[in-house]
This record gives C-alpha cells, sequence and structure tokens, in this order.
C-alpha cells in the first residue's frame, strides 16, 4: 500500500527532516495533474447557498468540487508460492548448484502482476481548495458527508491500478471567488494542483517580506477591527485580528494560538484568545493550521480595555524563536517605578506599582468590608516556556489578626486582569489588576508565594 504523506506538523516538529521536497505538479486548464500514484482531475464545480440542512454564512458559499481520482501506481511482481514458502526457496536440506530451468519455470508460472493499494489518509489534511491564489481552504467535512455522490472526506482508498473512484468535495469559501484551484499535498508521491476556474495561484514558500517568521511558519497581521455589540465587561471591549500564515516546511503546520498566543496592550496588560467564535469566518484558536505553497488566513478575537490604543500579537512556542507583530501602533509596554520589586530565583521577577485606584463598574463589596485593588507585573525570566500563574495561591493578602484573604472573583472580570490560565509569555512580561475585600482601614501586607521563593511579605498599607 502506498500513502499520501502530507506530515502534519505539531509545532516545531519538522516532518521529513533531511529529506527532499517534492515536486508540484501543475495541470493545464481541463487536463488532470499526476503524480507517482494518483491521478487527479476536476470533471466540474458548482456553488451553493446549502448542502443538504447545512447552510453557509453570511459571506460565503459552498463550493461542490467533482473528482476523479486513478491509480496509477505501476503493478508489482509478487511470487505467492514463495512468499507462502517459509524455508525461502531452500526447500530441503543439502548443498546445491543454484536455481534449475525447472525452478525458473515454476517461479514464472506462480508469478502475478498485483495492483498496489492507494490511500489517502485523513483526507482534509491533504486536499485544500485556493481561493483568489490567497487563501487555502479545508475541505468542509459535515457538508460532503451530506453531499450524494461524495469521496472521503476522512479517507480515500483505490485498490486496484488504473482504477478510478469519482465524487464531490464540498468546500465553504467567501462568495463570488474569481478563482479556484483543488491542491493536493503529498510529500513522497508529489503535490498536485488542478486550477479549476481562473489562473492558477503563484506557488510560494513565505509571505513575501509582509511578515515575521520562524523555523517552521511565517505568520503576518493583515488587519485589526473593533467588534461591535455589547463589551463582555465594563471598560472592554473586543478587537478582532485578521492574521495570514505559511508553512515554511513542506507540511501542514498547527500553531497552538489558545496556548502561546497573546496580545500585549501599551500599558503591559496581556489577553489569550477568546474562547466565543462569533462573527469570526475563520477561528484560528485554539489553533490555526497553515499550508505549504498557499497561505491561509483566518481571525483571532481579544477582550481588551475599552482605552487600549496600541497592541501587538505575540506568538511564543515553547521550543523555537518568538513572532511578534504589530497590531495597533507601537506597543511596547510601559509602567510606573515599582515600589517594591521580589526576585523569585531565575524565573521571575515581581513588581509592585504604586496607587492602584479600584476599576469602576464593579459590584459594591460585602457589608463590612472594603476593596482594595493591586496593580502587579511579572517578568518571565525564562525564554523557553511561559508561567502560569495561580492567583489564589500566589498572591494573598495578610490583614489583621495574621487572616489570609485571596483575590476576589471580580478580579476575572476587570479590563487588565488574569485570564486564560494566567499565562506570562516566555521571555516576556504581564500587568494585571487584582481586587480584594478587606477588613476596612486595618494594616495590609501581600504575601507572594512562588517557585523558589516560599513566602516573601510586601507592605501594602
Amino acid at each position: 500500500m502506498t500513502r499520501a504523506l502530507a506530515c502534519l506538523v505539531p509545532f516545531l516538529a519538522v516532518c521529513g527532516a533531511g529529506t527532499a521536497r517534492a515536486q508540484v505538479t501543475v495541470a493545464q486548464p481541463g487536463q488532470p495533474a499526476a503524480g507517482k500514484a494518483i491521478e487527479l482531475r476536476v470533471t466540474g464545480h458548482r456553488s451553493a447557498p446549502t448542502v443538504g440542512t447545512l447552510a453557509a454564512d453570511p459571506g460565503r458559499e459552498f463550493v461542490i468540487v467533482e473528482t476523479a481520482w486513478k491509480n496509477v501506481i505501476p503493478q508489482k511482481a509478487v511470487n505467492r508460492k514463495r512468499a507462502a514458502d517459509r524455508t525461502a526457496g531452500a526447500g530441503a536440506l543439502g548443498f546445491g548448484g543454484g536455481a534449475t530451468a525447472q525452478d525458473k519455470a515454476a517461479d514464472e508460472a506462480n508469478t502475478t502482476l498485483e495492483s498496489v493499494r492507494f490511500e489517502a489518509r485523513p483526507l482534509p489534511n491533504l486536499a485544500w481548495l485556493v481561493v483568489d491564489g490567497r487563501v487555502a481552504e479545508p475541505i468542509d467535512v459535515p457538508a460532503t458527508r451530506a453531499l450524494e455522490g461524495h469521496v472521503g472526506p476522512d479517507a480515500l482508498s483505490i485498490p486496484a491500478f488504473q482504477q478510478v473512484v469519482a465524487g464531490g468535495l464540498v468546500f465553504r469559501v467567501p462568495a463570488g471567488a474569481r478563482s479556484l484551484s483543488l491542491l493536493f499535498l503529498d510529500s513522497v508521491n508529489g503535490h498536485l494542483l488542478v486550477p479549476i476556474v481562473g489562473a492558477a495561484p503563484a506557488l510560494a514558500n513565505g509571505l513575501g517580506g509582509t511578515g515575521r517568521a520562524n523555523e517552521v511558519v511565517e505568520l503576518a497581521v493583515t488587519g485589526a477591527a473593533w467588534a461591535e455589540g455589547a463589551p463582555a465587561a465594563a471598560g472592554t471591549r473586543r478587537l478582532v485580528v485578521s492574521v495570514r500564515g505559511i508553512s515554511r516546511k513542506e507540511a501542514l503546520v498547527d500553531v497552538p494560538f489558545a496556548d502561546f498566543g497573546f496580545l500585549q496592550t501599551e500599558r503591559g496588560c496581556v489577553f489569550s484568545p477568546d474562547r466565543d467564535t462569533a462573527g469570526l469566518s475563520n477561528p484560528l484558536a485554539p489553533r490555526g493550521r497553515f499550508t505549504p505553497f498557499v497561505p491561509a488566513e483566518g481571525q483571532l478575537a481579544f477582550t481588551v480595555p475599552a482605552d487600549t490604543t496600541a497592541a501587538a500579537l505575540l506568538f511564543r512556542p515553547r521550543q523555537g524563536a518568538a513572532i511578534d507583530l504589530p497590531v495597533l501602533g507601537t506597543a511596547k509596554p510601559s509602567w510606573p517605578a515599582p515600589t517594591a520589586v521580589v526576585t523569585d530565583g531565575d524565573v521571575l521577577r515581581l513588581l509592585k506599582l504604586p496607587g492602584a485606584a479600584v476599576p469602576p463598574g464593579l459590584p459594591p463589596p460585602p457589608a463590612g468590608a472594603e476593596r482594595v485593588a493591586l496593580d502587579l507585573v511579572v517578568e518571565n525570566l525564562r525564554t523557553g516556556m511561559g508561567i502560569e500563574l495561580q492567583a489564589a495561591q500566589q498572591f494573598r493578602l495578610v490583614g489583621p489578626a495574621d487572616s489570609r484573604i485571596a483575590p476576589s472573583r471580580f478580579s476575572a472580570q476587570l479590563p487588565c486582569r488574569l485570564d486564560g490560565r494566567g499565562v506570562v509569555p516566555a521571555g516576556g512580561s504581564r500587568r494585571f489588576t487584582l481586587v480584594y475585600d478587606v477588613p476596612p482601614g486595618g494594616p495590609l501586607q501581600l504575601e507572594y508565594r512562588g517557585f523558589t521563593v516560599k513566602s516573601e511579605l510586601i507592605k501594602v498599607r
């Protein structure tokens, strides 16, 4: 069996390292493209607003591509009798002088030409529709399953030489596309590109100088816009960032933005991508998938302070080089000089900033309590990994009678907050505010409990 391989790359694990790049065979208009294993022909296409009970999103439509796949792997000579002979042709004990004419005739009589099965699995990693030469759209698996006479969508298997399997694949694409091409990735047998309508796209290994890259992927921010609608919390609004990317390897690359992607504002506040994907045509969180040869584009959304004027997108993987991209203005974070500093070994540095006011918009504190706020910065001293903070355990206030007071749950609703898992990006910094409900008027200290620091007290008042 020969299997199509496009080597899905978990980020920074290089697939096929040290191997030669496979060619991309580009078909002439109306003709098939053939590699070492498969001949791919597009026999027709059409667009539709619905497939079965599924409807395309506003501004998008379904494109149904009718395909024919032919197994062209040369047949293989197989001697079934020899394969079943456990003595590998020796037959019996003794000494001999090699195969006789009778042996050769028997070999020929028991040798047949047999087909080699072709298999493409998983097909959604391998087949992509290139739209207007600039975006690679994946197979819409539910819509393909709903299409009568489809191929795949999970896998494609063709057992016999010269056998043809035909059927449709469905893609969900921006409406009104001027050019379409079908890209099939196979790093073993050769990649195939079949133009469907319009000119074939110019294949590329990068974004042409518009982005920033590391060993595996190149990324660029192509736009940012404030989302309409009510904010998720008082003092915030939602920023939607459009990101374009391309794999720099002969492989798909999965970029885990949910774990290693952050937006940092000019004040130093840091935010993970929103889990809510409403209004995003191609969400890149929890992961963005980027193909070689043709860029892909999608969006990340972040809930940030309403007064944000500058921001940068940070991609800080556990391994490999960081990629930082400007989003709005110049977002070099800054803050006032700290009133106290705690160095936690070679892990982090904690800065307590002066005079934090309680942000407006929160419910009042419980009866008989006073609400106070702390403005903090954590600097990650390590470049290879993020630091996950646990506010309830690491940043408690010490009140009267040596009482310990954890941050209020309303800290999670503040504009500059510890969101997500509270990660400080590798080699970066993070500013955040914590609020506490405390006995009124008494002395307070911040108790920091860290990774190498067991307990250190900082005067609050």
